[in-house]
């Protein structure tokens, strides 16, 4: 295709950038503006093949728009309008988010969203369980195994340390979900207990200790909310956030229609007859 357009262009009297590259019915893709899609630093090779895919779909485009053009009544081809009212709303648009990001605070504080939950809280039921947790994977090489047991079932802050340390040196993994709340599938997907297994015989337990070929898996249940229980604030704090943003967005959006609009008839750029 592009050994078809130079062959031609190059009888057609155009010059420099402006020769053409394609030409479809009386419309001509030229040099120039092909030159425009390329980026500067991209080698020859990728040139090529840019060039060589913005000019099929260009000649397709074409195609298919006199096809239009000729198979479409005047009626049909009117779409003036929407093109006007699909620009018109773009460039609110953007102006508003333009007001949104200059205007609109994105704070959104604990006491709001405090608030929110307590008025809401039954609107957060989970659909899966959730646990705060503490897990490792440990092989059955590693030494002190009797001390990493020992430590793993303790509450006391000085033993949690410990096998934190242990954990840092001889672990596979180990993770510490005490402060925050996760999905329980999240984890069994990293132990050797389906969610089977897990319903039938460690649900309930706080200390789990599983063990496959090579290691230890130990898992410690602090807490855990089961399905169709309310979700604790912390889980869906960054849901409740977003839904506040998204509220004070539309209040905005609102408060500044009404001030456009208030401000236009008093300043007379409005008239209604």
């Amino acid at each position: 295709m592009g050994i078809i357009a130079v062959s031609w262009a190059c009888n057609e009297g155009f010059k420099g950038q402006d020769v053409p590259v394609a030409k479809v019915y009386d419309k001509f893709l030229t040099r120039s503006e092909l030159k425009e899609l390329i980026p500067r630093d991209a080698s020859r090779e990728d040139s090529l093949l840019i060039a060589q895919s913005y000019i099929n779909k260009w000649i397709t485009k074409e195609l298919l728009l006199h096809k239009a053009q000729q198979n479409l009544t005047d009626a049909e081809k009117n779409i003036r309008k929407q093109v006007e009212d699909y620009s018109s709303s773009l460039l609110i648009h953007k102006y508003k988010e333009k007001l949104i990001a200059q205007k609109l605070s994105a704070n959104i504080s604990d006491g709001e969203i405090n608030r929110y939950y307590e008025e809401h809280k039954y609107n957060f039921v989970l659909n899966t369980p959730i646990v705060r947790a503490v897990m490792a994977i440990i092989p059955k090489s590693a030494p002190n195994l009797d001390k990493a047991r020992k430590w793993f079932a303790s509450k006391e802050a000085k033993d949690l340390e410990s096998l934190e340390e242990y954990c840092i040196t001889n672990a596979r993994k180990y993770d510490n979900f005490n402060d925050e709340w996760i999905e329980l599938r999240g984890i069994l997907n990293l132990i050797p207990v389906t969610e089977e297994t897990w319903n039938k015989q460690y649900k309930g337990k706080s200390i789990i200790e599983v063990e496959d070929e090579g290691n230890y898996y130990f898992l410690k249940i602090e807490e855990l909310k089961n399905e169709k229980e309310v979700a604790p604030c912390s889980f869906v704090k960054q849901d409740i956030k977003q839904i506040l943003l998204n509220s004070r967005k539309m209040q905005f959006e609102e408060d500044l229609e009404k001030q456009i609009t208030q401000e236009g008839i008093q300043k007379n750029h409005v008239k209604v007859y």
